[in-house]
């Protein structure tokens, strides 16, 4: 009876040893949802802090979301800034909407220049190339941690 005990103990430990390795990064507590709204394109979500292992290192933010569209002729893109050159700030486009329907959207992203948390933005236009351009668009900046 013992054995069995202790057999089944083991797998059990190793079954859940298989499981923590296997899992991807976690989400931490603090989840901030977000919704934006240009253009006649709302871009909902949200930007998560996440916490990773050593041996499977992973960008600290997610952001994940959806780009709904009401409009035919109207398109957008959401994109999240980067620290560029010389402390600048620059937008990595990484979804794209035109058109009424809804596109799932999702990205991981690192710190901006001095572990400042990056923002995220939608952008609209007649076309994506004059969405990427930035002229009409909806902010969203994470709250401080401090």
């Amino acid at each position: 009876m013992r054995s069995l005990v202790l057999r089944t103990l083991g797998v059990l430990i190793a079954a859940g040893i298989g499981a923590t390795a296997t899992a991807g990064p976690a989400a931490a507590t603090g989840n901030n949802t977000f919704r934006l709204v240009s253009g006649g394109v709302v871009a909902s979500g949200s930007y998560d802090h996440m916490m990773s292992i050593p041996e499977q290192p992973a960008p600290p933010i997610r952001v994940t979301g959806t780009l709904t569209g009401r409009d035919y002729f109207r398109c957008a893109v959401i994109q999240v800034g980067r620290s560029g050159p010389a402390d600048g700030l620059e937008w990595q486009t990484f979804g794209r909407h035109c058109g009424p329907g809804r596109t799932k959207v999702r990205v991981q992203a690192n710190y901006m220049f001095r572990g400042v948390q990056p923002p995220v933005r939608l952008c609209s236009g007649w076309s994506l190339r004059q969405a990427e351009q930035g002229r009409q668009c909806d902010l969203y900046r994470p709250p401080t941690d401090r």
